[in-house]
């Protein structure tokens, strides 16, 4: 297992210098639903317009929040040369001042999503079958493992980091939606805001917004609007994986599952 580089030797490294807090994770785990939760709550609560940008620049009250694919991105997109500079990472001095929230989620389900991701929905897009796909060196599921392990290495003595999972965001939206606000400092929770902003930024209703091209982002519209599957907001289904995979896939999948940190708490099937 090779270190964890905790440096940027870019011009980068100052990227995320000015933000409150950092929402880490690797793609296809819940981030943007968690971005328009955080940003509908922030929006009524501080009575401010609703957008998916940081939404501190309409009231000084509101945390500025960045969002982050850091050690994902370090293993999966970076060339030699931005590897071994850390174009990325978020220096180690930098994290360690910043409320950090990982966001996470079963490995397997990811490997799905990221599947249809970078066969329907990148600019440079695969061409592979998603039996091929889970094994590839740097979108593959032994990659997504070994990018969580090193996260929970990283963060572990971390002052500042909240620990969540796509599967709690789940089943219970509103519990996890406070919980984020109040690490972030936000006061007097509103819980008819809070409800209000579940309500709002629910699968279909995101789908709708996706599809008549609310979303003003590029990378939150869809890739073909006659294919489903090349949505943003496709399914967010929980152990929605196995019926994507034959019996041979899912034996490797359940096989490089036992690598993952006990942490996680996702038990290979077999």
């Amino acid at each position: 297992m090779d270190m964890i580089v905790t440096w940027n030797l870019t011009a980068l490294k100052h990227k995320h210098a000015g933000v409150d807090a950092l929402v880490l994770s690797i793609g296809k785990s819940g981030r943007t639903w968690l971005r328009v939760l955080l940003n509908k709550y922030l929006s009524l609560h501080y009575a401010v317009p609703f957008d998916t940008e940081n939404l501190s620049k309409y009231h000084d009250a509101i945390p500025s929040i960045g969002y982050s694919h850091e050690l994902w991105k370090h293993y999966s997109a970076a060339n030699l040369s931005q590897h071994l500079r850390g174009k990325f990472i978020i220096p180690e001095k930098l994290l360690l001042k910043k409320k950090v929230v990982l966001l996470y989620r079963d490995p397997r389900d990811v490997s799905v999503s990221l599947y249809f991701q970078k066969t329907r929905r990148s600019d440079n897009r695969l061409a592979c079958d998603i039996s091929t796909f889970i094994h590839d060196r740097k979108f593959g599921i032994r990659n997504i493992i070994n990018v969580m392990n090193k996260w929970h290495e990283r963060l572990l003595g971390h002052p500042q980091c909240l620990w969540l999972s796509y599967e709690q965001m789940r089943s219970d939206t509103v519990g996890s939606l406070i919980r984020v606000l109040e690490f972030l400092g936000i006061g007097e929770i509103d819980i008819v805001f809070a409800k209000e902003a579940v309500n709002f930024a629910n699968f279909e209703n995101m789908k709708a917004m996706e599809a008549r091209g609310a979303f003003q982002k590029k990378s939150l519209q869809p890739g073909d609007p006659s294919d489903a599957d090349s949505f943003k907001v496709r399914e967010g289904k929980v152990g929605g994986y196995k019926r994507h995979f034959s019996e041979a896939d899912l034996h490797y999948i359940e096989a490089a599952m036992h690598d993952l940190d006990a942490f996680y708490d996702y038990k290979p099937n077999a």
